[in-house]
């Protein structure tokens, strides 16, 4: 009787997540490297493969969700269905929110990809014990989240109410500093900047008008006052010497008559949005000659009279050269010839990303300056098998083994920074299918979707032309 044969076991795809806060990597060095280290050996040893390694580095666990960058690149991946398990050295180094535990795992589950705690086996989604001792760490890491929260907040609070410091000079409004005073910290008013303060309020409360005050202060001063500090002097209290209750935390430069006054008027200059259009590419084009990122901007005009059609025409711009006057790209950019120039030649495009993406990983591999790290695991092999032999001292083994574990180590920090090598299977996909048969049948919105979910960003040059485009 013919014995069947089984298929070789499939090799997983492992993505390895490492995180350390500032506090962890000083007391009790807790470095991204051991981890990285620790969970490499542990995918060599259970056959995987590692296609991606996601690094916070100085990022606490119970840091919000959404400030932890390495975990959003991470999900990314999950969601193109590129990871088929996930590696970590503890639960804590994941979440200690369980909040924000369920709310990634729905992602996971959706996907089919699990997670491994490489140091606790006996936490896990797949059991039933599992399960119980997952909920109990959480339960209990959220607790002590929450408890430091509270004291961090108390001790925080208690700062404000008796006037002292709890940020430094970067993060102050303008025409404020910091002074020290045998030792203890207190804000001030910034001399050089206070007629600059003065300045703004007096002439925004004559004139009644955003822009005009932006323009005012960049004429009058010379420098590149934007749209985003009018707003924080518009509504920060700190010009009335307040902060969270402390009705004299620092020095005012308005009473309280005056910042009702500078409320009224700031209400008065609020456009509502009621337009609905939607913009097929934002977010995707920066500036070519600033980097700020383009906004959408448009209108609307009457095309049939009779009937009163009208057509919406879109368009992105600089802010920071059309409201901030900080920046001379004064252009509109043409929703409908982006759109159209995309349809023509995405396929072109995408074979010229893929061209770049192909040289620059030939180009990084071949500025690598030490070993791959394969070959250094197996001298390491090597000098352990001939120190059993005794062919080697104690002295020379230990000379030779540190030698190599330094070379390991300067490897595999090399190792990470190579690009993991892209999956485009599913754009190559869609660009072998009718494409403008299949966007054309599309509403705007899910338009907006299609774009947003292939492209990471349009490259433009200063004269409105797409000069390469960018593949997620």
């Amino acid at each position: 009787m013919k014995q069947e044969q089984t298929a070789p076991p499939k090799i997983q795809r492992a993505a390895i997540y490492i995180r350390v806060s500032t506090a962890e990597q000083v007391v009790h060095g807790k470095s991204l490297q051991a981890q990285m280290e620790y969970l490499q050996h542990y995918a060599d040893e259970h056959g995987m493969k590692v296609v991606g390694i996601y690094a916070d580095e100085g990022q606490t666990a119970r840091k919000e969700l959404k400030k932890r960058k390495a975990i959003h690149q991470l999900l990314a991946a999950v969601k193109r269905d590129e990871v088929d398990v996930i590696l970590f050295w503890r639960m804590d180094r994941w979440f200690r929110s369980v909040s924000d535990f369920y709310r990634v795992q729905d992602i996971l589950d959706a996907h089919e990809c699990i997670w491994i705690s490489t140091s606790e086996p006996n936490i896990s989604m797949e059991t039933r014990d599992g399960r119980l001792n997952l909920n109990l760490v959480l339960t209990i890491g959220q607790n002590e989240v929450d408890t430091t929260s509270e004291r961090i907040r108390f001790t925080v609070d208690n700062m404000i109410t008796n006037g002292r410091v709890v940020w430094g000079d970067a993060n102050l409004p303008l025409g404020f500093r910091i002074q020290n005073d045998n030792g203890r910290k207190r804000i001030v008013k910034d001399e050089a900047q206070a007629p600059m303060v003065d300045e703004f309020f007096r002439y925004f409360l004559t004139h009644h008008n955003k822009k005009k005050t932006v323009l005012h202060m960049q004429e009058t001063f010379g420098i590149e006052f934007s749209y985003s500090m009018l707003r924080t002097m518009l509504t920060s209290e700190f010009y009335i010497g307040k902060y969270r209750g402390n009705e004299n935390y620092c020095p005012a430069y308005l009473t309280q008559e005056q910042w009702a006054d500078v409320q009224t008027s700031a209400k008065r200059n609020i456009k509502m949005q009621r337009s609905g259009r939607i913009y097929l590419f934002t977010g995707l084009m920066r500036c070519p000659l600033c980097g700020q990122k383009l906004v959408g901007t448009g209108c609307s005009s009457i095309i049939n009279r009779r009937t009163g059609e009208k057509r919406t025409y879109c368009y992105y711009r600089c802010n920071r050269a059309l409201t901030d006057n900080c920046c001379s790209y004064t252009h509109k950019v043409s929703q409908n010839l982006i759109e159209e120039y995309l349809l023509e030649n995405l396929f072109s495009e995408f074979a010229d990303y893929r061209i770049r993406m192909e040289k620059i990983a030939e180009e990084k591999k071949l500025q690598r300056q030490s070993r791959p790290p394969e070959k250094i695991r197996a001298e390491l092999e090597r000098v352990n098998y001939m120190y059993m032999k005794e062919r080697l001292t104690f002295e020379a083994y230990e000379a030779e083994y540190q030698r190599l574990e330094n070379e390991l180590q300067s490897s595999l920090a090399e190792s990470s920074a190579l690009p993991a090598k892209r999956d485009f299977s599913k754009i190559e996909e869609l660009m072998h299918g009718n494409l403008k048969q299949i966007y054309a049948s599309l509403d705007q919105e899910h338009r907006q979707g299609f774009w947003h979910g292939i492209i990471e960003e349009i490259h433009l040059d200063s004269d409105n032309k797409v000069v390469s485009v960018d593949f997620l």
